[in-house]
């Protein structure tokens, strides 16, 4: 089964900021505005519905990712693997489907808040160590100002048009995780119960805000 640190990683919960950065190459004014034009992009996006293909030291796997900001995200492994990621109101639920467990991690306590934030700022206790544009993509790697040695995550954007395509973590040991979105739909209906988790022992949704 893929380890719980590799989950957390597909789902942006990891921390973000650079192990060992060898040189950053802050960005100029023109890169500026492009970063400006991710962060108005990231803002206006309202639900997304994709595929996914996860590589990582666990091997291949994939599934599907939903979001509706500003609060909910799911992310489901396909069998074999039996876990399943639920973001809710104030809380990440991560649900063992095998084992019929969930455990609960306060969104606050994670950079998942970035994403599902209402106003994304990505100066916001965060900090843009490296821009690349170029053969229609953007990509931009994000380090945590007060933690620069605990990880980074690096968005990359198709830049025609502008969408996020996929993104690579890297924890504070030098473990990668490379996620790419398959056949996204953006800004597409999404039903609130995607959002819950059902308790096979009450049949009943499990909801920690309740």
């Amino acid at each position: 089964m893929t380890g719980m640190h590799t989950l957390l990683a597909l789902a942006l919960l990891v921390a973000v900021a650079a192990p060992a950065v060898a040189a950053e190459t802050p960005p100029g004014p023109a890169q500026k505005a492009d970063i400006a034009k991710v962060e108005a992009w990231l803002n206006a996006l309202t639900t997304l519905d994709a595929g996914f293909v996860q590589y990582s030291t666990d091997g291949r796997a994939q599934g599907r990712i939903l979001l509706r900001r500003p609060d909910k995200l799911r992310v489901e492994y396909d069998p074999p693997n039996p876990a399943l990621l639920v973001a809710s109101g104030m809380w990440i639920m991560h649900h063992d489907k095998e084992l019929a467990q969930t455990s609960f991690y306060p969104i606050a306590e994670t950079p998942a808040a970035f994403l599902l934030r209402e106003r994304i700022d990505l100066g916001d206790g965060l900090r843009v160590t490296d821009f690349r544009k170029g053969n229609g993509l953007i990509q931009l790697t994000l380090v945590e100002a007060k933690a620069p040695g605990s990880g980074s995550i690096t968005l990359q954007f198709d830049e025609q048009p502008l969408r996020l395509a996929r993104w690579r973590v890297v924890d504070a040991q030098g473990a990668t995780v490379d996620v790419a979105l398959v056949e996204p739909h953006f800004g597409v209906p999404i039903d609130s119960d995607e959002f819950s988790i059902v308790d096979p022992n009450f049949d009943r949704p499990v909801n920690p805000n309740n």
